[in-house]
């Protein structure tokens, strides 16, 4: 999907908007689109939003970047072992297995096998499936 940088630069721009909704659907918007330049972004509000929705749409997004959101894995990782809503860490295993990086594997392995929730243990063993295969 093409995009030109009038809309990107909304996007950005609607990141920073004080309505969590705005800033949940400009994030989802950037991973619809695969706007690779967005990552920095989208993992600064992984790490610093404090509305849970916009967390989860931006942990998605980098998901739906695939490989291009290498170099958010850290972030994802920290987001799975130490937010505490559930669907955000959820959000956060499936974007690490559709990143497919092998540096996520020993965190990864980790969340699989001492994580108190028995989903985020599930999702996070099959995000590392997702990386091996």
């Amino acid at each position: 999907m093409s995009y030109d940088e009038k809309q990107l630069s909304q996007l950005l721009r609607n990141l920073k908007n004080r309505d969590g909704l705005v800033r949940s659907r400009a994030a989802s918007r950037l991973g619809e689109i695969k706007a690779k330049e967005a990552v920095e972004e989208l993992a600064r509000l992984l790490k610093e939003d404090r509305d849970s929705l916009v967390r989860s749409s931006a942990a998605a997004a980098l998901g739906d970047l695939g490989e291009e959101a290498q170099k958010a894995v850290a972030t994802l990782l920290e987001t799975i072992e130490t937010d505490r809503i559930v669907g955000v860490r959820l959000e956060a295993a499936v974007a690490l297995g559709n990143i497919g990086s092998d540096n996520a594997v020993p965190g990864l392995t980790k969340i699989a096998l001492e994580d108190d929730d028995i989903r985020v243990r599930s999702w996070a063993a099959d995000a590392l499936r997702k990386i091996k295969d």
